[in-house]
């Protein structure tokens, strides 16, 4: 397995995001700068997660990643918005999922920047 280079270290955690638990194993997911995504849990730890955007389940509005990070986080009023993230890394998650989608119940401060980088 190809040693990848760690994309969190260094990066400025810029939200965190409360996400409707559902019966998983996480509830808060840190935005880095660079769009990617820490969390408590698996899916964190095998390969990386990054941000594509968030926006409304219909269609009629959304953000892009580069959008969300740009703009000043807490301006964009996203609960009740679905949180859209992929795998971006090169050692793959133990199960096979091409986007997923969590939504979003609230936002706040990070209160320990990097509190999942173990």
């Amino acid at each position: 397995m190809k040693k990848e280079k760690d994309y969190r270290i260094g990066q400025k955690v810029i939200a965190t995001i409360r996400i409707e638990d559902k019966g998983q194993d996480f509830i808060e997911l840190d935005v880095l700068k660079n769009g990617v995504l820490l969390g408590d849990s698996v899916m964190f730890s095998h390969g990386r997660l990054s941000l594509l955007g968030i926006g409304t389940n219909d269609g009629r509005e959304y953000h892009t990643a580069t959008e969300v990070i740009q703009t000043r986080i807490g301006v964009l009023k996203l609960n009740g918005m679905t949180i859209y993230m992929c795998d971006t890394g090169t050692n793959p998650l133990p199960w096979k999922a091409q986007t997923l989608k969590y939504t979003i119940t609230g936002m706040k401060k990070p209160i320990k920047p990097n509190r999942f980088l173990k």
